[in-house]
């Protein structure tokens, strides 16, 4: 089984080295100590992990809360929470940026075991039965010929257009044409701030440059919005 990797942010050292030493004897790779919420996101870019322990209570501007939503952003990735908050407002605030569990502190030994093995077994199922996807979290890899495969970065990708059995990926950078209907694509690429809004065309909310009645322009291509697209596509927008 592939190792399972954690990323612990913890802004008391000792706590952080404990709890790593335990999920290492779970069998977990702990890929990273960080004691704010503003290293986080720098560390993403560079590394995505399994599962991510976070600390509600964190030293610098970010709580562990505001981190959250920020990651949610960009990432899916299962949060644990760790903290001596157990007020019920500190709980519901938490509660809706939808973590898999809570562990309070002090943490208990037998708690950090259960929870962890818990999720590692979903996280586990999750990889065997999906193993012929090729979604790799914020990142996909397409074959560019028979023995090389590149990366895109979801964040990377313009638009992507549907070419009858054929689906064009869109950067700045390059073109990428894979066999795959868009539909298939889509389900695939379960991101925030991609949008199906033409059956022919998914788009990248955040590359947008121009809106205009039914229509919307990233770089130089202009692109129609359905009539069936339309409202939901304003709804994902902020339109002031």
């Amino acid at each position: 089984m592939q190792t399972i990797k954690v990323l612990i942010v913890e802004d008391e050292m000792i706590v952080a080295k404990d709890i790593a030493y335990y999920l290492e004897e779970l069998g977990c790779e702990v890929c990273g100590l960080l004691m704010e919420g503003e290293q986080v996101l720098p560390f993403l870019d560079k590394e995505v992990p399994d599962i991510i322990l976070m600390d509600i209570m964190l030293k610098g501007k970010l709580d562990g809360i505001s981190t959250v939503h920020l990651i949610r952003k960009h990432y899916k990735v299962p949060i644990i929470y760790l903290t001596a908050n157990t007020d019920d407002q500190s709980f519901e605030l938490a509660k809706a940026t939808q973590p898999f569990a809570f562990i309070e502190k002090p943490f208990k030994k037998k708690a950090l075991k259960r929870t962890f093995e818990l999720l590692i077994e979903q996280i586990s199922h999750e990889r065997t039965t999906g193993a012929d996807s090729f979604i790799l979290q914020d990142r996909i890899f397409v074959r560019e010929n028979n023995n090389v495969m590149v990366k895109i970065n979801l964040e990377e990708i313009l638009y992507i257009e549907a070419e009858r059995a054929y689906c064009q990926i869109n950067t700045a950078e390059k073109s990428h044409l894979i066999t795959s209907s868009l539909s298939n694509l889509e389900q695939k690429l379960s991101s925030p701030f991609l949008m199906r809004v033409h059956r022919s065309y998914l788009v990248n909310l955040r590359q947008i440059d121009r809106i205009e009645e039914n229509r919307i322009t990233i770089g130089s291509k202009n692109i129609t919005v359905s009539r069936s697209y339309w409202k939901d596509f304003l709804n994902r927008v902020k339109i002031i």
